[in-house]
């Protein structure tokens, strides 16, 4: 294909490809709907970032899905691709975005216990946790972080990953991802988004309890607003509104 990224190519081929379904028999049909999965396989790895190419490959899963094909569930062949196409590049935002949709139904599929999700999250939280470490300019990976962390805090109806959680709980999950952010420091000082999550993280494990900013929070966060106007002057007037919102002197 000479223009992977041209919108209209891939909406044209599944158009094509519709017509097999309707055409030919669901044998038939299948094989040339696995033959467009292993070419949208090869796409990836010529231009793994390609997100029209990510988009396609998810409207062929849940065609070769589909009852019409005698298809079954394809979650886990799914997410295992994902993971190696995490593991080849780190910046793959397509890749963690996918991720991050298959998750709770992979977990449902495996009738997930409360024990099993806890321990799923946690091996999320091992592998963003390793990302992070080398690469922790790269936005992607504060991206599924910040998903991780609404998935503990149940927030925008992400809470599917555990379930139940008590607060407590929670805060405890968010104090040691704020320690493990501050850790970054030692070794990335000038990185922004280091200092955008302990902001954001700081200040919603302050609405966890019931004593309000501690005099410490405030002081670390002052800093770390102070470093953000240094490392993102087009965005002073969002540091600014922080600022008040969290009444730092």
């Amino acid at each position: 294909m000479e223009f992977p990224k041209c919108y209209w190519l891939w909406k044209y081929r599944s158009w094509i490809l519709m017509q097999a379904i309707e055409r030919l028999s669901a044998v038939v049909s299948r094989t040339v709907w696995e033959e467009e999965l292993e070419l949208v396989r090869m796409m990836l790895h010529r231009d793994r970032r390609n997100f029209h190419a990510w988009d396609y490959r998810r409207h062929v899963v849940a065609q070769l899905e589909a009852s019409k094909l005698g298809g079954t569930s394809m979650t886990e062949a799914e997410f295992a691709f994902t993971t190696d196409m995490i593991k080849w590049d780190l910046s793959n935002f397509s890749a963690w975005h996918t991720r991050s949709q298959l998750i709770p139904r992979l977990l449902d599929e495996r009738d997930a216990d409360a024990g099993a999700r806890k321990a799923f999250l946690e091996q999320e939280l091992a592998t963003v946790h390793e990302a992070l470490n080398v690469g922790p300019e790269d936005q992607s990976l504060w991206y599924y972080h910040r998903y991780l962390i609404h998935a503990i805090l149940g927030a925008h109806g992400q809470g599917l990953i555990v379930r139940d959680f008590s607060t407590r709980n929670r805060q405890k999950y968010l104090e040691e991802e704020v320690a493990f952010i501050k850790d970054l420091l030692e070794d990335y000082v000038d990185v922004k988004w280091i200092y955008e999550a302990l902001v954001e993280y700081t200040l919603t494990a302050s609405t966890l309890t019931n004593d309000g900013h501690r005099q410490t929070s405030q002081s670390l966060m002052s800093a770390w607003l102070k470093k953000l106007r240094e490392l993102d002057t087009n965005r002073t007037g969002r540091w600014d509104e922080l600022e008040k919102q969290i009444k730092v002197d």
